[in-house]
């Protein structure tokens, strides 16, 4: 962590590679931000990669802990609910079916931008979340080199400092159901963030060193994605 206002002081080169080159999903989850709800983006979001908006079992019991502190005593249904409507919003999508630095970038950047949005000290957030991002690890649902790639870039901190500079709404207490029949982009802007989302601008300020950055493009073609892999 301490390397993280060294980080902060870095800015991409010209003509070097950026997180908004490598890192933003390929899929197109935003050219229809005017038009799609909230609601339904959200159903597609977990229609894309599975998921049913229920909590996975908190295994082993101490990462029930992690959960309370990072979200409170709300329902379960309520906290998957928000997350995914903060992922939308935020424009922190993923699937599965990308490198997968893409989707462990978005869970930094989302959770960064939902500390620093809460206001919870930096310091305490990159704990909270790195340390259930470990415990994923030990647990084979995470692999640790992608981890330690995201902490490298700092996403994390950058996120929460970009949330911190922009004044971000509180996305713990998103009003969902106020937002829920709004097109995207309305929602967002009913709520201060940009029409296309956070991610985007804040990715571009995020630089990726040359050798991770041919290594993702060697991802990307492995997904079959040479439009990506040719991203300079």
């Amino acid at each position: 962590m301490s390397g993280g206002a060294a980080v902060e002081r870095q800015r991409p080169a010209a003509g070097a590679a950026t997180a908004a080159d490598l890192l933003l999903s390929a899929f197109d989850w935003e050219g229809d931000r005017e038009t799609i709800t909230l609601g339904e983006a959200v159903q597609r979001f977990r229609d894309v990669n599975g998921y049913v908006g229920l909590p996975v079992p908190a295994k082993p019991a101490f990462l029930k802990v992690f959960r309370r502190l990072i979200n409170g005593s709300r329902a379960p249904e309520r906290i998957y609910l928000v997350h995914d409507a903060s992922h939308v919003l935020t424009g922190t999508t993923f699937t599965h079916d990308e490198p997968p630095l893409v989707l462990l970038a978005g869970e930094a950047a989302e959770q960064g931008l939902y500390f620093a949005s809460r206001g919870v000290p930096k310091p305490v957030g990159w704990v909270l979340f790195y340390g259930g991002a470990f415990v994923e690890c030990a647990r084979r649902i995470a692999p640790f080199g992608q981890v330690f790639r995201g902490i490298r870039l700092g996403i994390f901190s950058r996120a929460y400092d970009y949330a911190r500079r922009s004044r971000l709404t509180d996305l713990f207490n998103l009003p969902v159901d106020e937002l829920w029949n709004l097109p995207v982009a309305e929602a967002r802007r009913r709520v201060g963030i940009p029409a296309e989302g956070s991610a985007r601008e804040m990715y571009r300020g995020i630089p990726v060193p040359a050798e991770m950055a041919a290594a993702l493009r060697g991802e990307w073609r492995g997904f079959g994605r040479d439009d990506r892999a040719m991203q300079q």
